[in-house]
């Protein structure tokens, strides 16, 4: 049973009592907090280490370089998370004062940020797309046939295109369908991506102001995906799950009205789930944190079958959405990382909701979003070894 066959027959609810990791996300801080505690890894750069460590080759999980989505420049899988725009703006120094920069990051968009703490979020000055006029100028970086996008040998199993868990030596040169892991790819954005290019405050306004700019914008970022996905089957890849990134909710509820979603996404959404449908891809997932409960029929009516990571601190809950849509959706993440750096009777009580969520399949283990530096090495290794002892399967009871 490698990680391939068991995420299927997870995802499909029919292997029970097995509780596969979604890999362990964490803010930077937290790995070097970890590291500093005994962690026995020798780079932070990427996680090729950290993954061997606390999950071994049963939870591997890789992500395709193709990506109509959302991408990670920072160290292991964390900021900055830019648009897939190709290129990049090249970032330019505008301001610099003793302890603040201001600047065009990667983005195209007027940030300022503290010189001696690159990783925090920036202020933003200025987004890159203000009206029509730059729109049109911006989205000649969204053209998905750009050259960038699919560097040579994308589709070949090497150490620069798998990145997530160190590349065994039978699979080095080989297709990406010979493999025997998990492969993603970030399929859609089609508001969470355009909030960016705006700011949340300005697209909200050109939505009464202008809206046929974001609706041009929303239409865009459909041609952009299918476009992407039909390259990456035109080369014969497949994969086991796609990622549709939104973060189109708050802790009170949707970003926007459900009725525009309804309106204007639903229908391009499923020309997005119709086409990763009919070439077999069974998992779609849209990653969103805030309260989701009114999104949830929305998303699943449009095709979308997987939710991550289900925010504890939104007042999402993972047992109640089990309980209200059953097999219609499957579950990725929900473990409440405010608890986890408490102690172990906090965890314990963790531990338990995921045993009830594996019960019947159409669950992986994760965090609600990535651990905090709060968390210790000894809680994330009592977390991980109390889950693992959940499994009804030998090969997957693992001890850190």
């Amino acid at each position: 049973m490698n990680a391939r066959q068991r995420f299927l027959e997870i995802a499909r609810f029919e292997r029970k009592n097995d509780p596969m990791w979604w890999g362990i996300d964490a803010w930077i801080e937290a790995f070097r907090r970890w590291k500093n505690e005994g962690m026995p890894v020798s780079s932070l750069k990427d996680k090729r280490e950290i993954n061997m460590h606390f999950l071994g080759y049963q939870n591997h999980v890789e992500g395709l370089i193709p990506n109509a989505a959302i991408v990670g420049l920072g160290p292991c899988n964390n900021p900055p998370w830019m648009p897939p725009l190709d290129p990049f703006y090249e970032p330019v120094v505008l301001e610099e004062l003793d302890d603040v920069q201001t600047m065009i990051d990667f983005d195209g968009a007027k940030i300022k940020k503290i010189k001696d703490n690159p990783e925090a979020m920036p202020q933003y000055i200025e987004y890159p797309v203000r009206d029509r006029k730059t729109w049109n100028e911006f989205k000649k970086r969204l053209d998905p046939f750009s050259q960038g996008r699919f560097p040579e040998n994308w589709d070949i199993m090497t150490e620069k295109t798998v990145t997530q868990w160190p590349l065994k030596e039978e699979l080095k040169g080989k297709n990406f369908q010979e493999r025997d892991f998990v492969l993603a790819m970030f399929c859609a954005s089609l508001f969470g991506m355009p909030r960016n290019y705006m700011g949340i405050e300005n697209i909200s306004l050109a939505m009464y102001d202008d809206p046929l700019l974001v609706e041009e914008m929303i239409e865009w970022q459909t041609y952009f995906s299918i476009e992407m996905i039909k390259q990456v089957f035109k080369a014969g890849v497949t994969f086991e799950w796609a990622l549709v990134w939104e973060d189109m909710a708050f802790n009170k509820g949707s970003l926007i009205h459900p009725s525009y979603v309804k309106k204007v996404m639903v229908p391009r959404y499923k020309k997005i789930t119709g086409l990763l449908r009919d070439n077999g891809i069974e998992v779609i997932c849209v990653d969103c944190d805030g309260l989701i409960d009114e999104l949830l029929p929305i998303w699943i009516d449009a095709g979308i079958n997987c939710i991550f990571p289900i925010e504890r601190a939104s007042n999402n809950d993972p047992l109640k959405i089990r309980k209200k849509f059953g097999k219609n959706l499957i579950l990725i993440g929900g473990i409440d990382k405010r608890e986890i750096a408490k102690g172990k009777r906090e965890i314990d009580v963790q531990v338990s909701m995921v045993k009830e969520l594996i019960k019947d399949g159409g669950y992986f283990v994760n965090g609600d979003h990535h651990f905090p530096e709060d968390i210790s090495y000894d809680n994330i290794v009592y977390l991980i070894n109390e889950v693992n002892k959940l499994t009804d399967y030998p090969e997957t009871r693992r001890t850190i």
